[in-house]
């Protein structure tokens, strides 16, 4: 498959292995960095020399890593230049890519909050360096208000901007949100078997087949050891071993097994009963079947059960971005991002206790969050404001910060980490 090129990629393929190797010297510690804050840091760096710097001891072992970096608007900011041609702004993404993903665990994600400016070159070129097959989806976030515009000559309204998300390998699992529902209410079916049916092998798994008239499916009250039933269809289909026994082996067979047909399929399932029962198409043109689950064994007595939600992808943040101007107790106009949204990517990617990164920290808004939520984190950011803003922000998370999520999670101070900058480049 052929992938993104642009003027100087093989310099830019080259500076992934060509920086000078630096060591981390720390300048400064701040608050209790015993425990789980041990590993906390904030460096003052360009970012590429700094993820090579953190190669020997971090390859491997970030759970999340989000990044914001220049959009390449062509404007020129306060705090930092966004105004590159669009080759050098491929040339600067592409080696920190790549070290990233290697910094990564293998259930790791990466997250890449930008706008439309640079988003589908940037799409092709994570595709290229973390593998299509690895993509997971386009998060679509409103940060300004409709009635909100930035300037009244424009021609178009910015109201959304996206997150790109991947993951690093097939063994990276997302944090679904959940809800409750009341005891087994939706285990509300129960299926008779009226005759032994006729047994095949499919998939390496024993299965019954039974034809209509040889089973009864029937909707009775809701109880522990009813069955739910779900449709096998869109995403289901990838999504579960179930789902994907249908799309393998099911889907295609209306021309052996007739319409309505029900299989009883051997050894899959989480339900502890050992099969798991699966109904055909209705007709030779349909693609959907469903398939019938019963409790989970770990959740048999419960009296509540927990429901997966799927992650959404459109969220409205504007009025959040509109009144972050002062979170943490920081100014930094044009590209601050609410602590509030930072918390929502982190919370469905990593959880307490796992370590986080921010290449391009701006603000400080990443390490902020990860420091109030029990992450370990690691901040990188290159200019003054890695000191006047980053620096001084986890200073005041320390000392109690009130802004931002620190009401919705109970913050009150604490913890501690290490402020550092790059030692001279090592001589070979």
């Amino acid at each position: 498959m052929p992938f993104l090129d642009w003027a100087n990629k093989n310099q830019a393929k080259a500076a992934t292995h060509e920086a000078p190797c630096h060591l981390l010297k720390q300048e400064s510690v701040h608050g209790d960095i015993t425990g789980a804050c041990a590993g906390n840091l904030l460096i003052q760096a360009d970012n590429l020399l700094a993820l090579k710097a953190l190669m020997p001891l971090y390859a491997g072992r970030v759970k999340c890593i989000f990044i914001d970096p220049p959009y390449n608007t062509q404007s020129a900011f306060e705090h930092y230049d966004d105004k590159l041609e669009h080759s050098q702004w491929l040339s600067m993404m592409y080696p920190r890519l790549v070290l990233l993903r290697e910094l990564l665990s293998e259930d790791g994600f990466i997250v890449l909050h930008i706008d439309d400016a640079e988003s589908h070159y940037a799409k092709v070129l994570m595709d290229e360096i973390f593998g299509r097959s690895h993509y997971q989806t386009s998060m679509y976030v409103q940060v300004r208000y409709t009635s909100k515009t930035l300037k009244s000559d424009m021609a178009y309204h910015k109201q959304i901007e996206q997150a790109l998300v991947y993951r690093r390998s097939c063994a990276a699992k997302p944090y679904k949100p959940s809800i409750q529902t009341e005891g087994f209410d939706k285990f509300n079916f129960e299926i008779v078997e009226l005759a032994h049916g006729r047994s095949i092998t499919l998939g390496g798994k024993a299965v019954q087949v039974f034809r209509p008239g040889e089973y009864e499916i029937n909707k009775v009250a809701g109880h522990v050891d009813g069955l739910k039933e779900i449709w096998a269809s869109g995403s289901i289909l990838d999504g579960n071993s179930s789902g994907r026994f249908f799309r393998d082996y099911l889907a295609g067979r209306f021309d052996e097994d007739g319409a309505g047909a029900l299989y009883k399929v051997a050894n899959i399932g989480d339900d502890g009963l050992g099969y798991r029962y699966l109904t055909g198409p209705k007709k030779a043109s349909a693609s959907k079947g469903k398939y019938f689950q019963g409790v989970p064994t770990d959740k048999r007595s419960l009296e509540v059960q927990d429901a997966q939600l799927p992650i959404e992808n459109f969220y409205d943040f504007s009025p959040q971005f509109g009144n972050c101007r002062y979170e943490g107790g920081v100014d930094f106009r044009s590209g601050k991002k609410p602590e509030a949204y930072v918390k929502k990517m982190l919370d469905l990617f990593s959880r307490p206790g796992d370590l986080v990164m921010d290449p391009f920290s701006g603000s400080g808004s990443t390490a902020a969050v990860a420091h109030k939520t029990g992450r370990g984190y690691i901040g990188i950011e290159q200019g003054e404001q890695a000191r006047t803003h980053c620096l001084a922000r986890l200073i005041t998370v320390i000392a109690g910060d009130k802004t931002g999520v620190s009401a919705d999670v109970g913050w009150t101070g604490g913890g501690g980490f290490r402020f550092c900058t790059l030692a001279p480049a090592a001589r070979h």
